[in-house]
């Protein structure tokens, strides 16, 4: 009898939480039902753990990948909410005021327009360029290059600002100043509160970057022919993520590789996309 009221306990606990969720993501009070443009994290990690701590490489590993994977699950959930959203409102008849001034948010917020007082055209073609900049990044890719680009959490950058895929910023005082900077370059290093903000920074930059329309137009054709989005096949397209070129591209598909990481991106498969269908 006890176990089965602690397994009932469970349940209610687990429906408890989905249900905060299904309100978060749907109930926005600033969009009269339509998903907020930025997510809100659940539990923000405030910093990362010190995997110095780790004398096994295995587990070092282990417990970075699920240390971040959480974070980047609950992010690319958030867009693809926002995608199903649109994929609603693109079969609509018609379109209501508060339909068209979320667009117009969202169209700004992914850099479709330069400037805050641009004008926006809501119609299909928008809702078309949208579609193109707001999916999801796999997993495996977001692994990849977080552990590349912080040297597994170990670098300076990752450790006091949370940066952990070395976004650059250019105002004064934006970040942290490199080191090796060369003379007659203003950048800094961005600093992030959270984890979480990082994790929300890299896959926003990804989806709205000039550097990367090669990534969103190649994601694209992907869904277009029903064909999986694995991180493998994007970081071909990642070419001026680092100065390294063609070679960065190789060592992030052989990092993928030697790291099992499909295995995260099959998991969000299952967890969020599978789920989402079934909803439907």
């Amino acid at each position: 009898m006890k176990g089965r009221l602690s397994t009932n306990a469970i349940m209610i606990g687990v429906f408890g939480t989905l249900l905060i969720l299904a309100i978060h993501f749907w109930l926005s009070d600033e969009y009269g039902g339509l998903p907020d443009i930025e997510a809100t994290a659940e539990s923000s990690v405030d910093e990362l753990p010190d995997f110095s701590v780790y004398t096994d490489v295995k587990e070092k590993k282990e417990a970075f990948f699920d240390t971040l994977y959480p974070i980047i699950q609950e992010e690319n959930a958030h867009v693809l909410n926002i995608r199903k959203a649109l994929l609603t409102l693109k079969s609509a008849q018609s379109l209501s005021e508060t339909d068209r001034i979320w667009l117009t948010d969202l169209a700004k917020y992914y850099k479709l327009v330069e400037k805050d007082d641009a004008p926006v055209n809501v119609d299909e073609a928008l809702i078309d360029n949208l579609l193109v900049r707001i999916d999801y990044i796999p997993p495996s890719l977001a692994l990849t290059q977080a552990a590349i680009e912080s040297g597994w959490g170990s670098s300076r950058f990752s450790r006091e600002g949370n940066n952990l895929f070395g976004h650059w910023c250019f105002v004064k005082g934006c970040g942290l100043v490199p080191g090796e900077r060369q003379d007659g370059r203003h950048h800094e290093v961005a600093k992030f509160d959270t984890v979480n903000h990082a994790v929300r920074a890299y896959i926003r930059n990804l989806n709205t970057h000039y550097a990367y329309d090669k990534l969103r137009a190649l994601r694209a054709e992907l869904r277009e022919n029903n064909s999986p989005l694995t991180g493998k096949a994007l970081a071909k397209s990642l070419g001026q993520y680092s100065e390294e070129g063609t070679h960065y591209i190789e060592k992030v598909s052989k990092f993928i590789d030697h790291n099992k990481l499909q295995r995260y991106t099959r998991k969000f498969e299952e967890v969020i996309i599978a789920g989402s269908k079934s909803e439907t």
